[in-house]
């Protein structure tokens, strides 16, 4: 299967043969796409025509799933090609421009069911995709891939956003000399969140959590000398009398062990495995839930 970007008006056109395509009507969503296989990745995201795209056909905003077809590059053609194609409704509705056979001629950009992701280990499961360009990309994990009877690769996508595991930070709650410091361990989190490696996000983590609880501990009238302690210390004396918080200080001795094995001589004196990003989603849901038991989490 084909698909066609018409380069001047955006108008979207398919078919089973890239000389006979027709009109996609009603205008589906399409996105620019790339495979991020390692986190360098991210800052080769696309700026312009791109060798796959992603053609939206669901989307669950309460699951955060995505449903589509993904396409790539057809390289018997110069990008882009004239095609003769059906005369498009919503940009001609009476068929004027229609010639020889009922068709005219459009400047496409033409992609074709992306047969690489197949090549991928798994038929590329699990690996993360890039949705959009340079100026505003998403991040999803392809969890189910299929042809379909057509001949179209549909893929099933699952939304990689710390938006949907983070609760927003509610800064007022935290002591005032302390938020500007706060804001930025958050915000740290934010932008590595599925996009740096597993250990970075879990250092990201570990910091914001030392942050956060040592502040807390501060608004608590603890003296302030704690704000330089690191996170194995503040998890014991959030998780010690007077406060008992055992919830929260078991979450952030966690993430504190999850740190250490970011040191190659930590893994091989103790004969530990290596992070991996179902790790580095822990940790954020660890430090999500740490929000929420601080009651300093927005809405």
């Amino acid at each position: 299967m084909y698909l066609g970007i018409e380069t001047q008006t955006g108008l979207i056109y398919a078919g089973s043969n890239p000389g006979l395509l027709m009109p996609a009507v009603p205008i589906p969503t399409v996105t620019q796409a790339r495979l991020i296989k390692v986190p360098e990745d991210w800052g080769r995201v696309p700026t312009g025509p791109v060798s796959w795209v992603f053609r939206e056909d669901t989307f669950d905003p309460v699951t955060r799933m995505r449903r589509g077809r993904l396409y790539e590059t057809d390289t018997a053609f110069a990008q882009p090609w004239n095609h003769r194609v059906v005369p498009h409704p919503y940009e001609d509705p009476f068929g004027r421009q229609e010639g020889a056979g009922g068709r005219t001629s459009k400047p496409l950009l033409v992609y074709k069911t992306c047969r690489s992701l197949l090549a991928e280990k798994r038929h590329g499961l699990g690996l993360t995709i890039a949705l959009g360009d340079a100026t505003a990309v998403s991040a999803w994990r392809i969890i189910q891939a299929e042809i379909d009877a057509t001949g179209c690769l549909m893929v099933t996508l699952k939304s990689l956003s710390a938006f949907g595991i983070l609760p927003n930070l509610d800064t007022a709650k935290v002591p005032s000399d302390l938020q500007k410091g706060a804001d930025q361990a958050f915000e740290r989190v934010l932008n590595s969140a599925f996009r740096e490696s597993p250990i970075s996000v879990i250092d990201h983590c570990r910091n914001a959590m030392t942050v956060f609880l040592s502040a807390w501990l501060v608004g608590q009238n603890h003296n302030r000398s704690i704000l330089a302690a690191d996170l194995g210390k503040v998890a014991d004396v959030v998780g010690g009398p007077p406060y008992d918080r055992q919830a929260i200080s078991w979450a952030a001795r966690i993430i504190a062990r999850l740190h250490s094995r970011g040191k190659d001589n930590e893994m091989r004196s103790k004969g530990l495995r290596a992070p991996v990003d179902e790790d580095a989603e822990f940790a954020l849901e660890a430090l999500g839930f740490v929000l929420r038991e601080l009651e300093w989490a927005a809405g």
